[in-house]
């Protein structure tokens, strides 16, 4: 069975083309895996264009899908940055995770907050938001406000989040996860930031 798994927001600069990449990259190693890339700025695709290796998965865009021939496990789309009602309900029909990346603070969190419940209007219980580029110190304020704010407005979130490191600009450049970026202390520290919760989102069936 295929497992569809969408990356979504309402604003730009989230995080959203790092998860998808990400998740495809690991995915990639447990079944034949494509990113989808539904945004016109086409960033997944960039990031994949720089490697030196081939990307370990197909990266396709979305009018490409209609031609796409091959057998998949897993598909992961990175949508477009301004996802309107209509789309919400086509990703709840098609999807069986939706994430939705988010900076703890700010109007992203105000944005993502409000994209979380439009899906809960929908009928959703598909979705989840992911925190991301949390400040790297333990116990930061910003988290933890995050979660309240979220939770006060009954938002699911993951346990896990994504803290912000200088590795990941150095993996978009190199077209590489995290993980595959040398000399940077940190980016083992950032890939197992979303090892946990891609095992999270897969109940660890990955």
């Amino acid at each position: 069975m295929i497992r569809v798994i969408a990356v979504a927001n309402n604003k730009g600069g989230v995080a959203k083309t790092t998860t998808a990449t990400h998740l495809a990259y690991k995915l990639s190693f447990s079944g034949e895996t494509i990113l989808i890339d539904a945004d016109p700025n086409r960033s997944s695709i960039a990031w994949a264009a720089r490697a030196q290796n081939p990307f370990p998965c197909k990266v396709i865009t979305e009018m490409q899908l209609a031609g796409f021939r091959g057998n998949f496990q897993y598909a992961v789309t990175d949508t477009k940055a301004r996802v309107e009602r209509d789309d919400l309900k086509d990703l709840m029909e098609v999807s069986d995770l939706i994430i939705l990346p988010s900076p703890p603070s700010g109007d992203d969190l105000r944005v993502t907050a409000n994209t979380a419940l439009q899906l809960s209007e929908l009928g959703s219980t598909k979705h989840k938001v992911l925190l991301t580029k949390v400040p790297t110190t333990s116990g930061s304020t910003d988290e933890l406000g995050a979660r309240e704010f979220l939770a006060d407005k009954g938002v699911p979130v993951f346990k896990g989040r994504i803290r912000q490191y200088s590795a990941y600009g150095k993996a978009f450049i190199a077209g590489v996860p995290v993980c595959l970026v040398k000399g940077d202390r940190y980016a083992k520290i950032a890939w197992s930031d979303y090892e946990s919760v891609i095992k999270e989102a897969l109940n660890g069936q990955v």
